[in-house]
């Protein structure tokens, strides 16, 4: 069998906090093990803070793990030495959320989208590298002619077709997206979506794509993984994950979302978005906001485990009540257990 794609093993990043980095060090992605297949949409959620940015930047390598492995095609890529891993970058790129402030206002769109190959594709010849410029906005809906024009003469949207084209360039294996639709509006948002599912049908580009749009999810991805506090409480199909959650955070989250609140537990929806941190961690990070949560969850950290779903085999979930489905007395409690 293959290796995936993508393999995440393992990812731990930790920052130094208070003065010159020291002090108690900040993790912000904690043990976490993924996997992309050729061809698929991944997606990550989570609340803002939650270590999806990071993440991302790491498996982009833009940022190194301070424990753990990322492995493309098997390879590492934090064991390779800097020419090694600049030769795999044509693999994999990265598109960032502002494409105005990821684009040079001083360059024209045909220089930006031409700069990866400058670097990773040195030999291509002029008129080669030109032809590639075109046949990628082209790809992406705009026209070969917009080469010479500025950043500042095309809409957000437009902007963003630009920076996917400029992923798309050195044809890579996998494009990283981090919350590259969440500042366009609804319209544009259905465009650069209905694009993605487009070129992955056409190039089998696969997407890792990070976002807090949960219709975002449900519309383009195959699987999704759901993070809080640097970890991945659930994983699995998106469609699988969405109907029936497992754990408690995941279905905050979809009770947060507009449009789903009447099928959400009102219990779900009582949870304090800001509980106090009362500094014991020794059990489940999540306790303090779930219905569900009871003396083991003080205890013990939850390790992630296969959710009783012969239908789904890679659904997890890191949750003590989530395996086996939540209590009963989850869907029917009026107020916040305290333990």
């Amino acid at each position: 069998m293959s290796a995936p794609l993508l393999s995440l093993r393992g990812l731990v990043r930790d920052y130094g906090s208070g003065l010159a980095g020291r002090g108690t060090p900040l993790r912000a992605v904690d043990g976490v093990s993924l996997q992309v297949e050729k061809g698929e949409i991944v997606g990550i959620v989570g609340e803002s803070g939650c270590g999806k940015s990071t993440l991302a930047r790491v498996v982009a390598a833009l940022d190194r793990p301070t424990e753990g492995q990322v492995l493309l095609d098997g390879e590492d890529l934090f064991t390779m030495d800097k020419r090694a891993l600049l030769r795999r970058r044509d693999r994999f790129q990265m598109v960032f959320q502002d494409p105005y402030g990821s684009l040079d206002p001083r360059r024209r769109i045909g220089w930006s989208v031409a700069e990866p190959l400058g670097v990773l594709a040195p030999r291509l010849s002029k008129a080669e590298t030109e032809r590639r410029v075109a046949e990628m906005l082209e790809a992406v809906g705009l026209k070969a002619a917009d080469a010479k024009r500025f950043p500042h003469e095309f809409s957000g949207g437009q902007r963003q077709r630009v920076a996917i084209a400029r992923a798309l360039v050195t044809r890579p294996d996998l494009v990283i997206a981090d919350e590259a639709v969440s500042a366009l509006d609804l319209s544009v948002q259905a465009q650069v979506l209905n694009l993605i599912l487009d070129l992955r049908e056409r190039t089998g580009v696969a997407f890792l794509f990070i976002t807090h749009n949960l219709s975002v999810v449900d519309a383009i991805c195959d699987r999704v993984a759901v993070m809080y506090r640097g970890r991945i409480v659930e994983s699995g199909a998106t469609r699988a994950v969405f109907d029936a959650p497992r754990h408690p955070y995941t279905r905050l989250l979809l009770a947060a979302e507009p449009g789903r609140e009447a099928s959400a537990p009102q219990a779900d929806r009582a949870v304090p978005p800001f509980p106090e941190d009362s500094g014991d961690w020794n059990g489940c990070a999540f306790r303090p906001r779930c219905v569900a949560a009871t003396s083991i969850c003080r205890r013990e950290a939850p390790v992630s485990a296969p959710v009783s779903s012969p239908a789904e085999p890679d659904w997890t979930v890191a949750c003590h009540h989530g395996r086996d489905g939540l209590p009963a007395a989850l869907a029917q409690a009026d107020a916040v257990p305290r333990f």
